[in-house]
């Protein structure tokens, strides 16, 4: 998907993209939770508005294809439950928010022939970590709710790191699809002169039928075999440590609520 990234003069960062990016973290900033007032609807319109803009930058120099239609998908719900996971005050929201982003990033893996990554991501993430943070979230929070969640700390410096580091990775991105393409052309440079030599010498090769051997492990058996032989001892204490952090969270959440004694 690099190549969404390669129209423009060479060597330079396209200033539209960073007129979208900059809409972007302005909506980013007016979403943000506040003492007080709630979530303005300029927030959202800037949010959209950029999303609908770097969609735009992005398929009109490559048309439209079905990978490109569900990398679009895929990337446009992923950066909207990004959003929604920093601006929701209430934690059991942002962890549905949060599952979002990794349902999403798993179709991106999906696009990108990574199934094994795909399924590890949705397993850890989606599957472990979001309802353990649920599970202790409903076990500590026995008093009544903070109000630490109804504000932001550092807004404006959160939003102009993000439009800093985002507009870095489009510049990066754009400069390795111009080398890929330089790289390309001149590779097809190289070839053109032994083609027709290469043309003429197909009838004295002799075709090989009997295909590839099979390798000794695919990735996923190679995975799980380094992980319960060379990995085992590592393995087995993060799960403890898992488990231990659980049982600690149980005992806080009892010691919170258990009445005190008076004399």
């Amino acid at each position: 998907m690099m190549e969404l990234f390669a129209a423009g003069q060479p060597g330079l960062f396209r200033i539209e993209y960073f007129f979208a990016l900059a809409l972007g973290a302005v909506g980013l900033y007016l979403l943000l939770p506040k003492p007080k007032g709630k979530a303005s609807l300029s927030g959202s319109m800037a949010a959209l508005g950029s999303l609908a803009w770097l969609c735009y930058l992005g398929l009109t120099p490559t048309g439209f294809t079905i990978e490109t239609g569900l990398f679009y998908l895929f990337g446009f719900f992923a950066l909207v439950g990004a959003v929604l996971l920093v601006t929701q005050t209430n934690p059991a929201r942002a962890a549905l928010s949060f599952v979002m982003v990794v349902i999403c990033v798993g179709g991106l893996m999906l696009l990108l022939a990574a199934p094994f990554l795909m399924a590890a991501n949705l397993i850890v993430y989606a599957g472990a970590i979001v309802v353990t943070f649920l599970f202790v979230l409903m076990l500590a929070q026995q008093r009544a709710p903070s109000d630490a969640d109804n504000r932001s700390r550092e807004p404006a410096l959160a939003c102009f790191t993000g439009l800093a580091l985002s507009a870095s990775l489009i510049l990066l991105l754009q400069r390795d699809q111009e080398n890929a393409n330089n790289g390309l052309g001149q590779m097809k440079g190289l070839n053109a002169p032994v083609a027709a030599v290469r043309l003429n010498q197909e009838e004295n090769l002799r075709r090989e039928i009997s295909g590839r051997p099979n390798a000794p492990a695919d990735n996923t058996t190679f995975l799980g075999q380094t992980l319960y032989t060379t990995l085992l001892l590592p393995v087995e204490l993060a799960g403890a440590l898992l488990l231990v952090a659980t049982v600690g969270a149980i005992l806080i959440a009892q010691r919170r609520s258990s009445p005190e004694v008076t004399p």
